[in-house]
């Protein structure tokens, strides 16, 4: 431990060894100096804690050294020496913040000695409290930079008054509070009123207020302690409504998930039986048609034979309607104007049997094109007129309505997820009985059916379904009991083409593999080529899109230059050596250098327009290739 300094400052060498002798001591170190420079010297040295210094030292003056001292080390007390005792040598020792002073000669000695020693506790006192006000400090900035570095929000509040004490930077991020702001807020307005939850460390649940009024579940530690008589509640608060739609989400795409695997495997089963069925009812038609050639002349038997041949057909349109929905019926579809369709399905439904049920026909203008089969859209339409109006009994008002929808992100419908894209949307509206949640859940099932009485076979809203997902849309339906039902079936727009300028004989035919393991963009890209009439393979690497070819003639190659295991490059020079005709387009950020020569690219992210624009141009022969 450091020995207290006492630095003796004074011309007459006599006077500092006599000083020196009193006041020496093993505890104490005593440095003697003769001038005011000696004595700054063992200033700058080290600490001093008492300075006894005559005020006149020759050439130099005492209280300018004194202040001088008290600059460098403010803890220093300084008892000032001097000639003779007046007010003025007391008003001087004031002014530059001396403890004590001293007349020349010293003769009490034990008030010098008590002067010192009490000088000395003084000194040693304040920076005792220095240090110790110094260590709080560290202490509270410590503190601080703890609670602010904690990831949750953390309130203290007082919990008579419910006024909140401090905060952190978390919380005023949490609750959209300025630090000022949060710090005259109330705790219950923070809770949004909710209860205050029980000290101790289980977490619970509550429903929390941001500044702008807006809610959000908030899981909360709270604990207590008491202070000058008052209790203080800190309360850890964490935001965990992304936890909890999280959850709710993951639920819900479980549910789809089942839904969807559900639908797939009912789907086989009902393509496998159908597919039975019709090399069964083929059997039994060619006996039917042989029977009635040879019946001719026996009309009694010739009708039973005509029976058999009518439930042949009927057979056929049920098998037909099972492959549908199992995509097994092959189509070619083609860009239609889906209103011409519609308004054609208007005239039709029209004529259907029901008594009072009105069927209005509400089209859009400027309505986009879609892509599909018309007799299957025909069926679409049929089927939801044919429902609607077994819903109605007592009569009511069916509205078919066609319009465009753009989805800026995917969407969850009854029949699936759909992605985002644009949509020519097909609506069939009725005010009849509705439906059940439940039945709402099992409504694309084959077979499933609510009408009673054996009205129906159940396969009109599974035969929708499936047409409109193999054609890469989707089916919605809303329904409450009593408040009728809409059924909105989603087509995929034809990008960039007017319904009145369609023509089949203008729709390409090259064939493209397009290679890509973003599955999203794979899809969305095989959606915007397919949808302007080219064939097109997709893989998700280049094995599977050496799969995917398998001997075929294909004219473009569509593929990411960064493919895991074989790259781009590497996938097209081994399908050029099978196929050198073959055009190449990549799709990245550059072309490695590693290319034998330039290559035609298209840069992510790129827009409908562009990616079509870019395919035509290579395949034109417009842009160079490999």
């Amino acid at each position: 431990m450091r020995k207290p300094r006492i630095l003796l400052v004074d011309d007459e060498r006599v006077v500092v060894e006599v000083l020196t002798s009193l006041l020496d001591d093993p505890d104490r170190e005593i440095l003697p100096a003769d001038s005011a420079a000696s004595a700054l010297q063992h200033a700058r040295a080290g600490e001093i804690e008492v300075a006894l210094v005559d005020k006149n030292l020759g050439t130099d003056s005492g209280l300018e050294l004194s202040r001088q001292l008290k600059q460098m080390q403010p803890d220093v007390e300084i008892i000032l020496i001097t000639g003779y005792a007046s007010i003025e040598s007391a008003i001087q020792a004031v002014q530059i913040g001396a403890f004590d002073y001293l007349t020349k000669p010293i003769a009490d000695f034990a008030a010098l000695s008590f002067k010192v020693q009490s000088a000395l506790e003084k000194s040693q006192l304040r920076r005792s409290q220095r240090a110790l006000l110094e260590r709080l400090m560290e202490c509270e900035v410590r503190h601080r930079r703890l609670i602010d570095a904690a990831p949750e929000a953390i309130v203290l509040y007082d919990v008579e008054s419910g006024r909140v004490m401090e905060a952190n930077e978390a919380a005023v991020k949490l609750y959209g509070y300025s630090p000022q702001e949060l710090l005259h807020a109330a705790a219950v307005d923070l809770r949004g009123g909710t209860p205050e939850g029980k000290p101790g460390p289980v977490p619970v649940l509550q429903r929390h207020r941001h500044k702008d009024g807006t809610e959000f579940t908030a899981e909360v530690i709270f604990t207590e302690f008491q202070q000058q008589g008052r209790t203080l509640r800190v309360q850890s608060v964490r935001e965990v409504s992304q936890r909890e739609q999280g959850e709710a989400r993951r639920q819900e795409l479980e549910q789809r998930l089942r839904s969807t695997q559900r639908l797939d495997a009912i789907g086989r089963l009902a393509g496998g039986v159908a597919q039975d069925f019709t090399s069964l009812l083929a059997v039994i038609s060619s006996h039917a048609t042989a029977l009635q050639g040879a019946l001719g002349e026996l009309p009694d038997l010739r009708a039973e034979a005509d029976a058999i041949a009518r439930a042949v057909s009927r057979g056929n349109a049920l098998t037909q309607q099972l492959q549908l929905f199992s995509h097994r019926v092959p189509h070619e579809n083609r860009p239609l104007d889906v209103n011409a369709i519609v308004a054609e399905a208007h005239k039709v439904a029209s004529r259907l049997p029901g008594d009072n049920i009105r069927v209005a026909l509400e089209s859009q203008s400027g309505l986009w094109v879609a892509r599909a089969h018309p007799d299957q859209l025909m069926q679409i339409i049929l089927d939801l007129a044919v429902n609607a109006r077994d819903a109605m009994r007592h009569g009511g008002k069916l509205a078919l309505r066609t319009n465009n929808v753009t989805l800026d992100a995917p969407a969850r419908l009854r029949g699936g997820q759909l992605p985002a894209g644009r949509y020519v949307r097909v609506q069939a509206e009725d005010d009849g009985e509705g439906m059940s949640e439940d039945a709402l859940r099992h409504l694309f099932e084959p077979f499933f059916t609510t009408k009673n009485g054996g009205r129906a076979l159940g396969l009109g809203l599974a035969t929708v379904y499936g047409i409109a997902d193999a054609l890469g849309g989707g089916v919605d339906v809303e329904s409450r009991p009593g408040k009728g039902t809409c059924v909105s079936v989603y087509l995929p727009a034809v990008e960039g083409r007017d319904p009145g300028a369609i023509r089949e004989d203008a729709l390409p035919s090259e064939r493209i593999l397009l290679v890509e393991d973003e599955e999203s963009l794979r899809v969305m890209m095989r959606r915007m080529l397919t949808s302007h009439g080219y064939d097109v393979f997709d893989a998700g690497n280049a094995e599977e899109g050496l799969r995917a070819v398998d001997g075929r003639a294909i004219d473009l190659l569509l593929t990411d230059v960064d493919l895991p295991r074989v790259d781009g490059p590497g996938l097209a020079r081994k399908l050029i050596a099978a196929h050198p005709a073959l055009r190449v387009l990549y799709i990245g950020d550059a072309v490695p250098a590693r290319s034998r020569s330039p290559q035609p690219l298209i840069r992510k992210p790129f827009t409908p327009v562009a990616l079509l624009g870019q395919v035509r141009r290579v395949l034109d022969g417009q842009v160079y290739r490999e």
